[in-house]
């Protein structure tokens, strides 16, 4: 009997050696409170407490794709980079859409795991030294270095913009800054980018006089680098061209994290005016009403 069990027992630590098996369990780890408490119901006495919390949807899709990576970790482990590479892109949305990333809990877990993943390696050699690189990998997208976020000079009414798809290269967040808006001042998100694209542009920008200068556009461009100051933005995440997921971001209510390269579809946004961009527009349409 003893010789069985020992042989299972040599069976699964090769079975696990053979797969990055650590990680799939920070990611099977993170699914959990990433999914469940939208749907946690707790039982009081005689009482059934329901907790109510954003996220619905999205929490779930979300944690049951890290689920899924998890496991296909365990499975199919010649997939680990692209395992590992979606678990960090859900980690950093659930952070967005689903209750904080599962209250912080969920997200730290999937960027541990998808750091694992794929800083794993089949050469046993190697192995010493991929703890130390999925260190750094979770240190490069967790430590976000951020500008410092200082008293930006006065500027005008604020203008808003409507669009169908907005995408935007080389974006970073810079903090909440404070800045004059109509004579008060006012807090804002600031936003820098590469270069943003823009499809079914309108833009209404206050004059004097109580008029508005009303443009647009087919397709624009900004480019020569961008600095936005935000006071709101609505819009929902396109997160491959498949999911797509509500946001809405203000002063009081700011991004925990930003992508670097990110499509936004139905946005609007309201905004102080933007600095040292180059546009360029097709099929414009000027107005003033």
């Amino acid at each position: 009997m003893v010789v069985p069990i020992r042989r299972g027992r040599v069976r699964l630590r090769r079975w696990r050696r053979g797969r990055p098996f650590g990680a799939g369990l920070f990611l099977l780890a993170g699914a959990v409170p990433v999914m469940a408490p939208p749907y946690a119901t707790f039982r009081l006495g005689d009482a059934l407490i329901s907790v109510q919390t954003v996220g619905g949807v999205s929490a779930l899709l979300v944690g049951a794709l890290l689920l899924v990576c998890g496991l296909s970790l365990w499975v199919r482990p010649g997939y680990r980079v692209a395992a590992g590479v979606t678990a960090v892109l859900l980690s950093l949305v659930a952070l967005v859409t689903s209750n904080l990333g599962g209250f912080l809990v969920g997200s730290l877990c999937g960027l541990v795991g998808g750091a694992l993943a794929v800083s794993w390696t089949d050469r046993p050699h190697e192995r010493r030294h991929w703890w130390s690189w999925a260190l750094v990998l979770v240190a490069v997208l967790v430590v976000h270095p951020a500008e410092a976020a200082p008293r930006v000079p006065p500027s005008g009414e604020p203008w808003t913009l409507t669009a169908e798809e907005v995408g935007l290269d080389g974006l970073a967040y810079a903090g909440v800054v404070e800045t004059s808006v109509a004579g008060r001042v006012t807090r804002a998100l600031r936003f820098t980018a590469h270069s943003a694209r823009v499809t079914g542009m309108v833009q209404v920008v206050p004059t004097t006089g109580g008029r508005s200068v009303v443009l647009r556009a087919t397709a624009a461009r900004f480019g020569g680098g961008v600095e936005l100051l935000v006071l709101r933005v609505t819009a929902t995440v396109s997160l491959l061209g498949l999911v797509g997921l509500p946001v809405d971001f203000t002063p009081e209510r700011p991004p925990p994290l930003v992508l670097p390269s990110i499509v936004l579809t139905d946005v609007r946004t309201v905004n102080a005016p933007a600095r040292g961009a180059a546009l360029t527009v097709a099929g414009a349409v000027l107005e003033v009403r």
